[in-house]
């Protein structure tokens, strides 16, 4: 239910930034630009935007992944976690159970690490351009970032890959029923 719920607060995240102050979107083609209007609120924009952050940095230090998995579980690749909340309605047996709770705990445990080079990493990058470093350091630490995320990324993704492993095709089918109902 906790990443049920990081998933709301990541698609509310997005969708109060679609209808904040000031930002109006013509029509719902893709790639319509924002027409900005004067009657914009750059603080409470500014302030929506940090809560956003904080919320995304508390769930990575929790080790959840705050949608990065949300990719392959919308395409029917079961989440460890869901799994395991739905371990009734799909039935699992022991092993299944067991190999599940294996999945999630390295998940969790690997995610918690790279996280925190997430963030040790991003505050060496502010600590850079606090301190005037060259373009061609910042760059590079800015790069450095986003190879850590994309790592953080991939061990939720993987995840879910390993869990499909694990049900059966009819569980599988249960799991895609039920996740559609909760989205």
């Amino acid at each position: 239910m906790k990443l049920l719920r990081i998933g709301t607060v990541v698609f509310g995240c997005m969708a109060l930034a679609a209808v904040a102050p000031g930002n109006t979107f013509e029509g719902a083609r893709a790639g319509a630009e924002p027409q900005q209007t004067q009657s914009q609120h750059p603080a409470a924009e500014m302030r929506h935007h940090h809560s956003c952050l904080d919320e995304e940095s508390a769930s990575i230090e929790r080790g959840e992944g705050f949608g990065m998995g949300m990719t392959a579980d919308r395409a029917g690749y079961p989440g460890p976690r869901h799994v395991l909340d739905m371990a009734a309605d799909l039935k699992l047996s022991s092993e299944q159970r067991a190999a599940m709770e294996k999945i999630f705990a390295a998940m969790h445990d690997k995610a918690i690490a790279r996280g925190k080079e997430l963030f040790e990493s991003e505050a060496r990058l502010e600590q850079m351009f606090r301190d005037g470093r060259p373009e061609a350091d910042l760059r590079e630490q800015a790069f450095r970032v986003d190879s850590i995320h994309a790592e953080l990324r991939w061990i939720h993704l993987s995840a879910h890959l390993a869990a499909q492993k694990i049900l059966t095709a009819e569980q599988i089918a249960q799991y895609r029923r039920l996740r559609h109902e909760q989205m």
